[in-house]
């Protein structure tokens, strides 16, 4: 089964690097699955004229490369130039404050192709992957974002069953996919009910109430991060604190597996997140 892991500083600290408590959290799990890895991490300082920043994979000789175009436009106008001059990339995300990347390999392979351990947030999810369903290959790695609003990323465990119907359900509204992975209907799904409703509860109930399937996902915005599992509780996922000390300031974490959580010390107050009940975490504008 994949692994998911993601962080929740308590007071915003805009030097500190929570990418490393990230890489420590996966490569503890990564005994789970080595197919591929990914984060998305938060940072309000790194788009300071918030811009939209479009994402995506453009194959070259050497593999495939994240590539970026940014935008203070409309994100529609960008994508629809970006399709007509390069029709073969692959859209990774859209993003004022996000950054996602992701490939196949291990942990370690990330960071050595993108220094995740220095990535600089508030909030950040990261993923392991085992393949079941698709194809070993960067664009199927985790997290899935959406060009429907920005700044929404996803890791998931766990099956949608019913993922079809959904995704068609989704696209006869008019909105885009970029993969075929059941995972990337989560952010599509919560980004439509934002837009209906502005409220992420609320959105993570109506994607409970109407997903089929064994889950559980970490789901970030630029405002809060949820742990979600399934209404029967088939897959895991745990949460615990560290108040902080000499090493890490106060942080709440989120995982599959509890070794995540004792390797960076959130061994305080650890639960078990109640089966169809969204934990949501939100981020503070105090810092320190």
């Amino acid at each position: 089964m994949c692994g998911i892991c993601g962080i929740m500083l308590e007071s915003y600290i805009p030097d500190f690097s929570i990418g490393s408590i990230l890489f420590q959290m996966m490569e503890s799990q990564q005994i789970r699955a080595q197919d591929s890895t990914g984060v998305a991490i938060f940072n309000r300082q790194s788009n300071v004229d918030k811009l939209y920043t479009l994402s995506y994979f453009r194959e070259t000789l050497e593999g495939y490369k994240i590539e970026e175009k940014t935008t203070l436009e409309k994100l529609d106008k960008l994508l629809v130039k970006l399709k007509q001059q390069e029709p073969r990339v692959t859209i990774i995300s859209s993003s004022k404050e996000m950054k996602l990347v992701k490939d196949v390999g291990l942990a370690r392979d990330l960071d050595s192709r993108y220094n995740i351990r220095s990535m600089k947030g508030s909030h950040g999810i990261a993923h392991l992957r085992i393949a079941t369903s698709s194809r070993v290959t960067p664009y199927n790695s985790h997290p899935f974002s959406t060009t429907v609003i920005p700044d929404i990323a996803v890791v998931h465990n766990g099956e949608i069953t019913n993922f079809s119907k959904l995704r068609n359900e989704l696209e006869l509204q008019g909105y885009p996919f970029y993969s075929n992975c059941d995972s990337e209907v989560i952010a599509v799904f919560i980004a439509d009910q934002i837009l209906k409703h502005g409220n992420i509860e609320r959105a993570h109930h109506e994607f409970i109430k109407k997903a089929d399937g064994p889950f559980t996902y970490l789901l970030a915005t630029d405002q809060s991060l949820a742990l979600v599992r399934d209404k029967f509780g088939a897959r895991k996922g745990i949460f615990g604190y560290n108040p902080g000390g000499d090493k890490y300031p106060p942080f709440w974490a989120m995982a599959t597996d509890l070794s995540a959580l004792e390797i960076v010390g959130a061994n305080m107050y650890v639960e078990e997140s109640q089966p169809g009940k969204p934990i949501i975490f939100y981020k503070s504008d105090k810092q320190s």
